[in-house]
């Protein structure tokens, strides 16, 4: 199993994990330049020294370790239930918006709080350089690593779309923000036609 730790882990980017079940060996892909014995030209072969080459990354490690801890206090439940609250305002704000097309199920139940978008006309990037340069508001476009899904979408042909992905320090304030915006977009481009 592997993770990210800037995700909901809430550590700093350059920093996951990889959890390997008892008894699996992980094949070597470099070897020599450990930490533990650096004259030895083959790698340990015991977790974790098997697979760790150079220096650790102690900074991001204490990151992801203060972030891990901080959503333990929090508790996941409670985050999840506070971004799926903004997400489902997030939504129904967006959906009433003319020439806004959503990407996304109407149940949100299997959902997590991350909204794909396109303002019709506009190209992914257009609408989140306008988000950024004149609204302040920070937002993913593109293809998000994911290009067969933008295929499937119908999507890749305007170079993604919009992603604005709800945290745990989004406030209400910031969903309506974003709503205005969109809608101010959206009707720019309407007028423009």
């Amino acid at each position: 199993l592997c993770f990210t730790g800037h995700k909901s882990m809430m550590g700093p980017t350059g920093i996951g994990g990889l959890y390997v079940g008892e008894g699996v060996k992980v094949r070597h892909t470099r070897a020599g330049g450990t930490g533990v014995r650096s004259a030895q030209r083959t790698h340990l072969d015991e977790y974790p020294f098997r697979l760790e080459y150079g220096t650790v990354n102690t900074v991001g490690v204490a990151g992801l370790n203060a972030g891990v801890k901080w959503v333990m206090e929090r508790g996941v439940e409670d985050i999840h239930r506070h971004e799926m609250r903004l997400m489902q305002v997030l939504r129904d704000g967006l959906r009433e918006i003319p020439g806004v097309r959503l990407y996304c199920q109407d149940d949100l139940a299997n959902h997590i709080a991350v909204l794909l978008f396109n303002v019709e006309g506009l190209e992914a990037g257009d609408t989140g350089t306008m988000l950024d340069v004149d609204h302040d508001i920070a937002c993913r476009t593109g293809l998000h690593c994911a290009p067969r899904v933008h295929e499937q979408l119908g999507t890749d042909k305007i170079h993604g779309g919009v992603r604005f992905g709800i945290g745990p320090f989004n406030t209400d304030a910031h969903i309506e923000k974003a709503i205005a915006a969109v809608r101010e977009i959206a009707a720019a481009r309407a007028r423009a036609v």
